[in-house]
């Protein structure tokens, strides 16, 4: 295996690790939509690619609707970045906002 293949693997596997995060995250949107007053932040789980992270972050429904904004954003606890494959798009007081630079299998954004 090649030093590009197991870079290839781990920016997936990073990818997956987040989209889990954010699959969770959504759910809470759906349900907090309808019940959390607009302003009142809402617990919800940070999205970095750290696997063993269960961190949690607040943030408005507003504002995570916002932050993800496009499919390869993701809200994440301040430095919980991974800067080989990611750069911070946006910095708040309780969360950032990471872009990835790649979103899947190798493409470029």
């Amino acid at each position: 295996m090649t030093a590009h293949d197991r870079d290839e693997i781990r920016r997936l596997r990073l990818l997956k690790n987040e989209q889990v995060f954010r699959d969770h995250n959504n759910r809470r949107v759906a349900f907090e939509k309808d019940s959390a007053d607009a302003d009142e932040p809402v617990p919800f789980v940070c999205e970095c690619g750290d696997s063993a992270c269960i961190e949690g972050i607040e943030l408005t429904v507003g504002e995570y609707t916002r932050a993800h904004s496009a499919p390869n954003r993701f809200t994440v606890k301040p430095d919980h970045v991974f800067p080989d494959v990611e750069r911070v798009a946006e910095r708040a007081e309780r969360f950032w906002v990471v872009e990835k630079l790649v979103i899947e299998m190798g493409a470029p954004t």
